[in-house]
Formats: structure tokens, C-alpha cells, sequence
């Protein structure tokens, strides 16, 4: 069986989404807005806003879309609940 973790998140692409959350301070603007619990849809739905201008059609497109479909948004959403929760 091979282990795809990556720095304790359950593969490298949650990983990297999770950084990239942290580098634009995602868990800030939640404690900002009030935010007291988020699903992992709003997770998903913010890094969609993240790479919008980006994630044009053609080679780009299937490539943003293959890595977003391997993120464990789940993870993301219980992990930053932790925070907000705390």
C-alpha cells in the first residue's frame, strides 16, 4: 500500500490548498466575518475563487481541475473549524 500523506494532511494537494489558505490568511477573514463553523464546500468554493482568473479552458483548465479533485476539502473545513471553534 502506498502512503500519499504529505506534512500530516492526507495527500500533497490538501496540503498545498491548505498552505495557500494560510498564505492568504483564509482563517483571518472567517474569524473576520463572524464565521463560526465552514463546510467543506465553502472551503472549495473559496479556493474556485482563488484561481478563477487562472483556470481558463484547455490544458489549464483539466490541470486545475484534476488537482482540485484530489484536495480533501473535508479535512481543510474540520481542520480550520478547530480554529474557529477554539
Amino acid at each position: 500500500m502506498t502512503d500519499n500523506t504529505c506534512n500530516g494532511w492526507a495527500n500533497f494537494e490538501t496540503w498545498q490548498a491548505g498552505s495557500w489558505l494560510n498564505e492568504a490568511d483564509f482563517l483571518g477573514m472567517l474569524q473576520e466575518d463572524g464565521w463560526k463553523r465552514l463546510e467543506a464546500e465553502d472551503v472549495e468554493s473559496f479556493i474556485w475563487d482563488m484561481l478563477s482568473d487562472r483556470s481558463d479552458g484547455g490544458l489549464l483548465g483539466d490541470i486545475v481541475k484534476s488537482w482540485i479533485s484530489s484536495v480533501n476539502f473535508v479535512e481543510l473545513a474540520e481542520n480550520f473549524n478547530l480554529d474557529l471553534e477554539g
